[in-house]
Order: C-alpha cells, then structure tokens, then sequence
C-alpha cells in the first residue's frame, strides 16, 4: 500500500511539473532578416537556456510565461525580451555598433563586459585566422594587434615565431607571452637557433604553431600587467588566450583552404663578372674548384669556360639560381566539423589534415588534428566542459639555418654569377658521395646533395586535455574546478650522410623528449548585490607540474655505408637530461561595481617555486603580485550628441617570471664514459648556481581611454604605459678558469613605456548592403636597459657567423643592439687607413636596437550585399639588422658595392703595395663591419581577400557556402634593405641577425568554407 502511494505521488508530482512548464518558442534574426545560428538564450536570473538552430529558430521549457529572456550572440548587442505572457516570439538583434559592449574573455577564463575593463584587452575572430592562413596561425596576427610585434622564422613550414607584448620583457629570461588555452596555462617550449656564431641546425618548431585555426573561436591579447596579474609569475610577457569552438546547433562544416607558395628573390647582386679569381676565368676544371663560390673573375663574356667538373659551359650571367632551385610550394588544408546541439549541452567534432610541400626540395610538412569539445549540464546548476585535443605531426627534411654546412638555402643564395645550380645536378658522384663543386672549402655542400640525402626529419604526437566543471548553488555561490594536461614526444632524426665532402664517414642523432605539463586550478565566488552596487569576490588556487625527458643517441663514421642506423656507427655516446618544475599558487580578486558607471577591481596571488628551494637554506620560495585596476564609464553622465560611448581606465600590477630549475645549488649529470663499468659524472651546471635566487618582478601602470563616436561611425581605443622589469635573473660572464660561463644573479632592470592606439572608422554602412570599416593600429614602444650587475654594462646576446657582428644588451640603450665596427677616425675626424689602402677598424659600436620602435597595421573590410573584399598594410620603423648575407656578398664578389675600382688597386698612390678589389672588400667587411648593418624598416601587404558568400542551395541543405581568393604577403612595398627580407632572421630567440635562411615568400590560393 506504502508503495503504491509512493508511486502515485510521484506520477502526481511529475504531472504538474509536466503541466506547469511552458514551452517559448521563437526565431532569432539580424537586422536583414536572415536567420542567426546558435544564439545563446537565456531566463535571466537561472541557468536555464537554449541556442537557436541552423533556422535561427528556438524552444525552450520555462516554468512560467513570466520572467525575461536574455538574447545574446558575438557582434551583437545583448537584448532582453519580457515574456509577459507570450509563448512565440520575434527578435531581431542589432550589430553592436562598438566593441566596447561586448563580453570578453580575461584572466583565468573569467568573461567581463568589456566596459568594466580597467586595462587594455584586445580581440581578434577566429574568423580572421582561417581564410588567408599561415601553417604557424599566431603568424595570422601580424599586423592585427596594436603592441604585438609578430615575426616568422626564416626556417620554412613549421618553424616557430617571436612574439613580443609591449616590448621586450626580460632581458635574462624568456620574451615570450603565456599561452593559455580554455583557461589552462599551456607551455610553448621553441626548438630554435640559440643565436650563437657556430649555429647549424634546423628550426624544429615550437607548440603554439600546432594548433589548428578552424577550431578557434577567439583570441584575447592580455597586453599590460593589469589584465595578467592573475597569472603571476607566468605574465611578465603578456597572456594570450585562445578558446576553441564548442556546438552551438546541429551541423556540418567543411574548410577548405589550397595556396601556391614561391619565394621572393630580394637579391641584388652584379652580373658583370663571373667565377674566378684575381678578375681571371678560370683556365681548368681544377682552377674553377679551387674558386668554389668566388665570383672574383673576368667579366663576363659569353666564351666557353670550364667549370667545376671539367665541362666548357658558356660564361654568361645566371640570375635565375634562387628560382631554379626553389620550386612551387603549396598548402593545403581540409577540416570537416560535425556539430549537434542538445537541451542541456552540445558537442563538436572536427578533424583536419594539413599537407605542406616547401618551397625547399624534398622538404614536406604534414599535420593531423583532431578536436572534441563537449558542454553539457547533467544535473541542474551543473555545467560541465570536457575538450581533447590530439595532434600528429611530421615533417620531412627540415632546412638548415644560418652556417654552409649541409644547408641548403646558404649555398644556392652565394653560388657565383657563371654558375648554374643546375649543372650541380643530381648532387652525387656514381659511387653515392658528393659530388663537391668546391675543393677549398668542404663545407660548401652541394645544394642537391643537402636537399636529397640529409635527414632533418621530426615527428610529433600531442594530447592536450582540458576538463571543467562548474556548480551554482541556489544562494548564488558558485565553485569551479579546472584540470589541464599538454602531453607531447618529439622524435628528431638527424643524418649526415656517407659521402659527404666535409664528413665523408656521416653521423646520426636521435633525439627523443617527452614533456608533460599538467595544470588545475579551484575557483569559488558569488556576485553580491544591493541598491546600485554590486561585490563580486573571488578566491582560488592552482597547481602545476611540468616535467621533461630528453635522450639522445649519437653516432660517428658509419660502419656499413649508407646504412643510417645508430647501432651501424662505429662511435657512440648518449645522453640523458631530467627537468622538473612544481609551482603552487593561491589568489583572489574582487571586483565592485556602481550602476554601469564605475568599477574598482583588485587581485593578489602568491606563488611558491620547487624551482627556488634550496636544500640547508632558509630562503623565500613564494612572491607576491597584488593589481588594481579602475574603469569610468563617464559617458553615463555626460551625453552629448556626438558621444556614443566614453571611458577612462587605470591600472597598476605586479607580474613576474620565475627561473629555471637547478640553479640554486650544483647538479650532477652521468657522461657515456665509464670506468670499470661505471659511469662516469658531471656538474651540468652552465654557470654558478645561487642559493639566494628570487622570481623577477615587473611593475606597471597603465593608463587608457575608450570612445564611440557619432553613433558608432568612429571608435577609439588608446593607452599608455609604464613597464619597469625588476630582479632579473642574468648568468653573468666571468672568467672561464673558473670552469663555468657565467654566474647566475639577480641583477639588471628593464623598462619599456609607450603609447598604443586602435582606431576604427565605419566609413559606409548604407541600406543596398554597402559597407566599409577602416581600422588603424599603432605602438610606440620606447625600451632602455636600466641596470645590470654591478661592474658590467654588456650581455652578449648572439653572433653572427661571420664573426663580426654581434646583438648585446648594452647598459642606457635599448635592449638586442646590433654591435659592429665603425671606422677608425683621427682626432680630426678622418678615417684611418691601413697601408693596404682598406679603412682601419675601429671601435665596437651599437648601431641601433633590433627590435622595431615603431610598428603599424592598417586593416580595411569592404562588403556589398554578399560579395566581401579585406586587405592589411603592416609596417615596422627603428630596428636594424646585421646582414650576414651581404657580408658573404662583399666577399664572393657579388655585392653591388664590389664593382667599384674592380680591377684597381686599393692601395694609396706611390705605394709598392698592390690590393686587389677581392682582398679590399672582405677586409673592408671584416674591419668596418658596420656597412653591413641595414635598417629593417618595411611595409609589406599582408594579406588579400576577395570574396562571395552564395545564399542557401538546394532547398537550404547548403545553408552557406563562401569562396574566397587569399593571398598572404603578395608585395613588398617599401624596405631599406639591399638583398634580404627585412624580417629575415634564423633564431626565433635572438633576433637581429640573419643568414642562410629559405627567402621570403609569398602565397595565393582559394578557401572554401561550406556549412550544412
């Protein structure tokens, strides 16, 4: 009976549930009345919700017809729509018409209306990464973001990026901004050239260039201090922060997006004279060997001349060797994405192959991702966030970078002016070994032979995991708990092949390293209301534990030839490296707010460092970084008829960056070598380790303005800044008898202050669907190196392979200076010259900053009904550069300056001394190394997209299908540079110096994106 009763209670109960909900539909359009997808509906004051379909159309099951329903989507006003007693609705949203209303993303995955902002935050659409894309997507951003400096290697598809926020951040540690993807902190370890003159390897990339553009749906650049406090010890660069799609309707996405790639062939070389020395062609195949790469002979004259290899070719001009050897690259990408949304949650799937053939020979880059994100609500008041994300990556022969040896890109830019690249072919003898074109120089590899027979191959295998969940009691608190794990083995293969001129018996490398990254983080909150005002607290604390593993096996002089495996050669060694780091965090933050007119919103964290601990010392392992930051939305008392909107902000924070692991006290690392069947050990300390070492800390204070006016029509947005780094963390050079390099200190100081503006102009925007919207963005970034250790005003930084040019953070000066030789001047002011007739060298010079003080981006967007067209102008003003490749220019002989005084001599008049153009030139270069140096000023066309967006096709089963023609840094519209790309660079880490990198290229091709 009990039972019973029980039973039809409950079916009584679950009846009026039934009955008492009521069921609002609706549709949703823009002001065109086109359908929007995947508008968020919500009842205002509950988690209860809906998304329109692919119609624009929504159901939703409410407990009454009362209340108000909250309609919000990305580029539209929020509208609130009054139910009173209504079950259909009709609503039509408004394109916001400033951004400054909008919901952004800030620090730890918290979103804020943008008007509460006390800091400078900018946005950018995944929208904008997909249609003229880059296989690395944070290259896309260049020229986007007003404070962003963005430059790509020079090391072909996959090589990584220098990103600087505001300048250069540090001065002994990383510049590179913190990544942070749906909310977990995501580490992006680079595999670049480390500056240093004797550099040769490949650019094995970096992690952030893993990701695939199709699945973004924004990206949030936290540029001061203010808006990265809350990371503390990771934001002294800056924060980005990338979160990915989700399923907002039911749904299938197909991207497709196919370039052509070609270099562009900056060089400007003479053709006057060819191979040869002593302005003599060479008489024997011998004689031209002997030469190599010496386009110190005759004038060219069409006469049949030996070469090389013993064979008569006509001795003419070659102009063509860069375009003959670099083939047409292409790009192709294809991501299929199947959404389904559901009451309580959704899911997306997407995959996506990537099939990259380099404008390098034999050189592919390959790339799958596949990406799963769910959202669901299993219990009321439960939301819960669950993505993977897993990527695989190859990549085929990878390019050397700066020096000749094995590189191919180095030997093709110096060949001389008579030599086809061509007649190298195929690059081997009959018995497999190089075929060598120049037998005083061994390293000068045959640029075939590089191509085919070396083995720069990596392989990647990646799983990045996030999962979320966030619980809403009924008294309003809220709990969310956040854990992330980035998981990745690389595999690197590297051989030099059997044969080779300057190693005849090869050698191998295998490198193995896995890095494990996992992050988890608690936050709890509530929002406090009363009157006018509102207190929203919020506590929480994070976790994060890093570890890698490298091993590497190398061998010398295969056993078998041609037989590339490790255990085939004859010499063997292996070594092994374990790093580890744990950080253990606790913050808060509070934000109070006055009607929508004034904000107030603070932070503390505090961070403890595994990485500071000292055994037997007592010393701190934690730093403390408090902000605070305002924003006066003065607009709400003053409205003239020409403001739309107006705010002030301010801000101040602290922020900083922590060391590496083992630096407080010695570490001990085992060598291959053993005695009596032990092995045999070592301090791996680099430099001097300090027990007493503290995290660097960076303080700022920004301040900034935000307007809309005539109705939208012109938008502001413009701050200025004040950056001072402190405690920065320097190995400091000392004497090498000591056994070490350096010693590791804090000491130095950093300041960067400057101005940045975004201006947007909607300049037509008509009724017959014409529209164009002009935005410019601008920074002005002023940089000096306030201290260093006590007794030092230098920081070798980088060298360049020639030997004599140098990047050093110099005491007073910008940091990354380019450091040549001057002339040496008399007390009159005259150069000094040799007996030889070349200037004497003088004193080692800073020749300016590498990085650009000035930098620019124009963006504009035309559309007309369904027809669109978009184009990008960047520019960058005040950095330098030292030119490796016009050194080696000046001394082959194929810089336009050598064809001064040619077959003159240098030496002064009367003198017995005869200098011939060749032995003047390389010694001119070597003594006065500064005419080498060049501004890398430019203006560069980014990107061009022509595009038509065809309405619903075939009974709407094609709901939207957009073609578009893209190209990717067509033209180059102003540089200073004789014969490089002034963007040119081989390390990623160093900038400023460049050599023996693949030549700028540019691209064009379709995308196509279809939804059905």
């Amino acid at each position: 009976m009990k039972q019973k009763l029980i039973l039809t209670l409950s079916m009584v109960f679950m009846t009026m549930l039934l009955f008492g909900q009521t069921r609002i539909t609706g549709i949703v359009r823009n002001a065109s009345q086109e359908p929007l997808i995947g508008v968020s509906i919500f009842l205002k004051g509950t988690s209860t919700g809906s998304v329109t379909d692919s119609e624009g159309r929504f159901s939703i099951e409410l407990p009454s017809s009362d209340g108000i329903l909250r309609f919000s989507y990305a580029g539209f006003m929020t509208q609130e729509v009054p139910l009173a007693g209504k079950s259909t609705l009709e609503v039509v949203l408004q394109e916001s018409t400033t951004e400054l209303t909008e919901v952004v993303v800030t620090a730890l995955g918290i979103k804020k209306e943008r008007k509460a902002l006390g800091y400078s935050v900018s946005e950018v659409k995944g929208e904008e990464l997909t249609q003229a894309r880059e296989t690395n997507v944070m290259n896309s951003l260049a020229g986007k973001v007003a404070g962003v400096n963005i430059t790509a290697g020079s090391g072909g598809p996959g090589s990584s990026n220098n990103v600087l926020i505001r300048g250069v951040s540090s001065i002994g540690g990383t510049t590179q901004p913190l990544y942070v993807v749906n909310g977990i902190p995501m580490e992006n370890p680079r595999s670049a050239q480390p500056g240093g003159q004797w550099d040769n390897a490949p650019d094995l990339g970096d992690a952030i260039g893993n990701l695939n553009p199709d699945d973004i749906e924004t990206i949030s650049v936290l540029k001061g201090a203010a808006a990265s406090a809350l990371y503390g010890y990771r934001a002294k660069a800056g924060v980005i922060m990338i979160t990915t799609k989700s399923g907002k309707a039911d749904g299938i996405e197909f991207n497709s997006n196919f370039v052509g790639e070609q270099i562009m062939d900056l060089t400007n070389w003479q053709y006057v004279y060819g191979q040869g020395a002593n302005n003599l062609k060479p008489t024997s195949g011998t004689a031209a060997a002997q030469v190599g790469g010496s386009s110190w002979g005759g004038l060219l004259d069409g006469s049949m001349v030996p070469q090389f290899d013993g064979v008569e070719r006509p001795y003419v001009a070659v102009k063509d060797n860069l375009r003959n050897f670099y083939r047409m690259g292409s790009n192709w990408t294809n991501t299929l994405t199947l959404t389904k949304a559901f009451t309580g949650g959704s899911i997306r799937l997407s995959g996506s192959n990537l099939d990259n053939k380099s404008v390098v020979p034999n050189s592919n880059l390959g790339r799958q991702t596949f990406n799963l994100a769910t959202i669901f609500e299993p219990i009321k008041n439960l939301h819960i966030d669950a993505r993977v994300n897993y990527i695989l990556e190859s990549a085929k022969n990878r390019a050397m970078l700066s020096d000749g040896a094995g590189n191919a890109n180095y030997q093709v830019m110096f060949l001389p002016t008579s030599l086809h690249v061509n007649d190298l072919r195929p690059g081997t003898n009959p018995d497999g070994s190089e075929l060598a074109y120049n037998s005083n120089n061994t390293f000068a590899t045959n640029p075939w032979f590089a191509v085919d027979k070396f083995v720069n191959d990596t392989k990647r295998e990646r799983l990045v995991s996030s999962f979320s969940a966030r619980y809403e009691l009924e008294s309003g608190y809220y709990v969310q708990g956040r854990v992330g794990r980035d998981n990745f083995t690389d595999n690197y293969t590297n051989v030099v092949p059997t044969g080779t001129a300057y190693r005849p018996n090869g050698s191998i490398s295998l490198r193995n390293t896995e890095f494990v990254d996992m992050n988890a983080d608690i936050l709890l909150g509530k929002t406090y209301t009363w009157n006018e005002f509102s207190f929203s607290p919020v506590l929480g604390g994070s976790y994060r534990h890093t570890k890698t593993l490298e091993s590497t096996n190398s061998g010398s002089d295969f056993n078998v030839p041609f037989v590339y495996n490790i255990l085939n050669a004859a010499n063997k060694s292996v070594s092994y490296l374990d790093t580890r780091l744990e950080v253990q965090s606790v913050y808060a933050n509070t934000e109070f707010s006055y009607r929508d007119l004034l904000f107030l919103t603070g932070s503390v964290r505090s961070d403890w460092f595994s990485s500071l601990a000292t055994p037997g010392f007592n010393n701190k392992l934690n730093i403390v970084y408090p902000s605070v930051n305002t924003s006066f939305v003065f607009s709400e008392l003053w409205k003239p008829s020409f403001l739309s909107f107006g705010k002030l902000r301010m801000g101040y924070a602290e922020v900083g960056a922590a060391t590496d692991p083992y630096q407080t006290l010695l570490s001990y690392s085992f060598l291959s070598e053993s005695v009596n069947g032990y092995p045999l050990g070592s301090i791996s300390n680099v430099s001097i380790p300090n027990s007493g070492l503290r995290a660097s800390r960076a303080r700022e204070l920004e301040i900034g303005a935000e307007l809309s006016l005539f109705n939208g029509l012109l938008s502001v947005d413009a701050s200025w800044y004040n950056k001072v780094s402190e405690d920065e963390i320097i190995p400091v050079t000392i004497s090498s008898t000591t056994g070490y390099s350096g010693a590791v200190l804090n000491s130095g100081s950093l300041q960067n202050k400057g101005v940045e503006a975004l201006i947007t102009a909607r300049i037509l925007r008509n009724s017959e669907g014409l529209s164009w919207t002009s935005s410019l963005n601008g920074s002005v970034n002023d940089n000096k190196v306030l201290e260093m250790a006590e007794g030092t005003t230098i920081m070798p930084m980088g060298t360049s392979r020639t030997g004599y040019g140098f990047v050093q953070h110099q005491l007073d000066m910008p940091s990354f200076q380019i450091m040549a030789y001057d002339y040496k001047y008399d007390e009159n002011g005259d150069i000094v010259y040799l007996a030889s007739g070349v200037p004497d060298r003088g004193a080692l010079t800073a020749m300016g900053s590498a990085i650009p003080k000035w930098t620019a981006g124009w963006n504009n967007e035309l559309t007309y009904k369904r027809l669109n067209m978009s184009f990008l102008l960047e520019g960058k003003w005040g950095a330098k550069i030292y030119s490796g490749t016009d050194y080696y220019g000046y001394t082959n002989g194929l810089h336009q300056a050598t064809l001064e005084n040619r077959e003159g001599n240098f030496a002064p008049e009367g003198s017995n001394t005869v200098t011939e153009a060749s032995t003047y030139y390389a010694q001119l270069v070597q003594n006065v190394s500064k005419l080498n140096v060049e501004s890398a000023d430019f203006i560069k066309l980014r990107q061009i997209i022509v595009g038509y967006t065809f309405p619903s096709l075939f009974n709407n089963k094609v709901k939207s299908l957009n073609i578009s023609a893209v190209a990717r840094n067509p033209f180059i519209l102003m540089r200073k540079t004789d014969n490089i790309d002034p963007e040119a660079s081989y390390s990623s880490t160093v900038p400023g110096i460049e050599l023996g990198g693949i030549p700028a290229m540019r691209s064009f091709g379709l995308n196509l994106s279809v939804k059905f």
